[in-house]
């Protein structure tokens, strides 16, 4: 299995609110059981797909490369404070286009964090799910993250200090579930300005099918909404970030996709809300708009 990716250089590492009736924790049909079986699962995962020479060390180490890592390690200090939650950890493996790692199921990747995390240090008092990710910290080591910040790190963007997000937040409509997991406002990125003497805004959220079969996604239908009511579209910026930026492809049910967006806003805008064709989700006070 090939997860191997720049940044975490992944091979299997691995934020959902509900505030009204429209805005719902994420559905999973199969059943979790107990933490000891999901570490079992979650074991047999890792092991077969992480710990190896080729991708992070036998021992999960990582791999260096001078006086850094190839492949960064998945046990110890710098992977907690660059992965301080499950879901950060979910989101970066499942933003990736490899086909092992699609053939996986969504909780098959909550299954392997587990594991992840005991490793880390961590102390589960329950698995692992799509509903309880953003509360779970990676390890002895780690933080929950604060607002208006972006994990693991960007390597090429200049955050603006502060944040202005109630996060994570989630809704749905009869298609699609959407849950915004990050959003930061940032001033640079690759060392240039946002144009018009606005900022950049880095979204990562995580979509959901809820047909019966495959469904094909677009950014093209993804929009930012402002406070004032102008909708901007997703630009091509090239964000050196471990979450790979939203792309066309086809998902399968149980199966999302994870992905991030950037927008400019214009000077003196203020960002309303996200929306994926029809369900829209506030990324100001948590709610459905």
């Amino acid at each position: 299995m090939q997860l191997c990716r720049r940044y975490l250089s992944l091979c299997l590492l691995f934020i959902i609110g509900a505030t009204s009736a429209a805005c719902t924790q994420p559905a999973s049909s199969t059943p979790v059981g107990s933490v000891a079986a999901q570490l079992t699962r979650g074991t047999a995962i890792y092991a077969r797909d992480c710990a190896t020479a080729q991708c992070h060390g036998v021992q999960g180490e990582g791999i260096r490369s001078g006086d850094g890592f190839r492949a960064w390690p998945l046990v110890g200090p710098e992977f907690t404070q660059r992965n301080p939650t499950a879901q950060v950890i979910f989101d970066v493996t499942r933003s990736g286009p490899e086909r092992e790692m699609r053939a996986l199921t969504d909780q098959e990747h909550y299954d392997a964090i587990a594991y992840e995390l005991s490793l880390n240090g961590a102390q589960l008092a329950e698995p692992v799910t799509a509903a309880n990710a953003t509360a779970i910290l990676s390890g002895a080591e780690a933080a929950l993250p604060a607002p208006g910040t972006l994990f693991p790190p960007p390597g090429n963007a200049t955050l603006i200090a502060g944040g202005e997000f109630t996060l994570p937040t989630s809704a749905e409509d009869q298609a699609w579930r959407l849950h915004v997991t990050q959003a930061a406002l940032v001033s640079h990125i690759a060392g240039h300005p946002a144009p018009g003497g606005g900022r950049f805004l880095i979204v990562v959220f995580f979509l959901e099918t809820k047909g019966a079969g495959p469904a094909a996604v677009t950014p093209a239908d993804l929009a930012l909404h402002t406070a004032a009511g102008d909708t901007l579209a997703p630009q091509p910026v090239a964000l050196d970030f471990a979450v790979a930026r939203f792309g066309q492809q086809t998902i399968e049910p149980g199966r999302g996709v994870s992905g991030h967006a950037v927008f400019v806003l214009p000077a003196g805008a203020a960002p309303a809300s996200l929306r994926y064709a029809s369900a829209s989700v506030s990324l100001t006070d948590g709610q459905t708009p």
